[in-house]
């Protein structure tokens, strides 16, 4: 075999792409959602009042239950069901089966969804960067940096996971499967409306079939429960579930009858939005916290711009329209920064939300396993450094909450996640010119 001959199989055989590393990243990834699952489900079979079994779908499960005997939603529960009507609409048929069927129910569709999403993103990230081979890698690698908020959230039950699915299939379908984006994101939106962000880039970038498509799939499932509990009901939930929502930073706001309750985003939250809010109330200058937390985001949006210009990589000229179906590297980028930058500046982000931007862990994990310079690859093990410090430091031991406290009003893991995603986009972009740009494809197809 010639020297050449030896390069190319080189270049088409590099270490990830190994039968045996990519089977045992996917047992390894397998078994953090297995782990997860199993510590959840112990909590669930244990013996405390069953608010403390099944923690938060406690609360869907009696939104589901009050629509179910036709009592006030909002008001069941422990603390209180604070979404859309569409959740507790989708539960009504797992009433009949009691909280602990219901919770067994919500645990195996957690986990799915999960194992999924873990699935389709670490395809989709290595897929468009065209390295598809590097795939079971770069899921266990956002698994792993995820795991310990993944744990909390399993461990207390919420709907993170199912915002994670909404996410990578959205990010999923950035090519041409702009329908089945704009219904998964349209889905989340009508959990945590969080997705929404999502409609001002589609129209800034002139994605005007992903725009139809995000309008077309809130507009969907915003009027589904109504053929299941009348046009009456669901607009009064959506009306209790907004003004919640939009009264959850009024300290001294009193929530009345038909609102949801939703904890007072200066208590708990730990986004930089919430951070420059508790500062300023502290200085006595309430009407500061706001301004500056728009400040800080246009600082981070001038520290993007500095890492496009640097790149030589436009962030304007020429990002219009049908173009963008094929800039892969810089759309993932794009899409993961969105994902970041609304979790850091939305002042209802707590710790567990954080399951949001697994997406970016994938783009982590393909600079770190398929970087072509040693320098690329640096940034990576960096990026996933400060991200992974930032969300397990200080450690939660009793000895260490008051420092835990701190860090999370001070908003240390959002701002480590955002220095995060700006070195791996300083990365992704660097290489942008080499990565193949991958054609989209199906699921389970081999790129071209």
């Amino acid at each position: 075999m010639t020297k050449s001959e030896n390069s190319q199989r080189g270049v088409q055989s590099p270490w990830w792409a190994n039968a045996g590393v990519r089977a045992a990243a996917h047992v390894a990834s397998l078994a953090i959602v297995l782990y997860g699952t199993n510590a959840s489900y112990r909590i669930m079979t244990g013996t405390e009042p069953l608010d403390r079994r099944f923690r938060d779908f406690f609360e869907f499960y009696s939104g589901a239950e009050a629509l179910v005997k036709g009592t006030d939603v909002f008001a069941a529960g422990e603390l209180g069901y604070i979404y859309p009507p569409l959740l507790a609409t989708l539960l009504m048929p797992l009433v009949k089966l009691g909280i602990a069927g219901a919770g067994l129910v919500w645990l195996i569709l957690n986990a799915f969804l999960l194992a999924f999403a873990a699935w389709l993103g670490g395809w989709t990230v290595a897929t468009r960067l065209g390295v598809p081979k590097a795939a079971p890698l770069v899921t266990f690698i956002g698994l792993a940096l995820l795991a310990d908020k993944l744990f909390g959230d399993m461990k207390m039950q919420q709907s993170n996971i199912l915002m994670l699915t909404c996410w990578v299939i959205g990010m999923w379908g950035l090519g041409r499967h702009w329908l089945i984006s704009g219904l998964a994101l349209g889905f989340g939106f009508s959990i945590k409306y969080l997705p929404i962000v999502a409609l001002p880039y589609f129209g800034v970038r002139g994605r005007f079939k992903h725009v139809a498509g995000l309008v077309a799939g809130v507009l969907f499932w915003a009027m589904i429960p109504a053929a299941f509990i009348g046009w009456q009901i669901n607009t009064d939930l959506w009306r209790g579930a907004t003004s919640g929502l939009i009264h959850a930073g009024d300290g001294d706001w009193k929530t009345d009858a038909g609102q949801a309750r939703v904890m007072n985003t200066r208590e708990y939250g730990i986004s930089i939005t919430t951070a420059a809010v508790r500062t300023a109330d502290s200085l006595g200058q309430p009407k500061l916290g706001m301004p500056v937390a728009a400040l800080l985001m246009g600082a981070t949006f001038l520290a993007a711009w500095w890492v496009y210009r640097r790149n030589q990589q436009p962030m304007w000229l020429g990002r219009f329209g049908a173009v963008e179906e094929n800039r892969w590297p810089v759309l993932l980028v794009e899409w993961t920064g969105l994902i970041v930058v609304a979790l850091a500046f939305s002042p209802q982000t707590n710790s567990r939300h954080l399951v949001h931007a697994m997406p970016l862990g994938f783009l982590i994990g393909a600079v770190i396993v398929t970087g072509r310079s040693a320098g690329v690859r640096r940034l990576g093990i960096a990026a996933a450094a400060i991200w992974w410090l930032g969300m397990v430091l200080p450690p939660s031991i009793p000895s260490m909450q008051d420092a835990v406290w701190a860090w999370r009003r001070a908003s240390g893991s959002c701002i480590c996640m955002v220095i995060a995603w700006l070195i791996t986009a300083d990365a992704v972009l660097r290489e942008g010119r080499v990565f193949r740009l991958a054609q989209p494809v199906s699921p389970g197809t081999k790129p071209d």
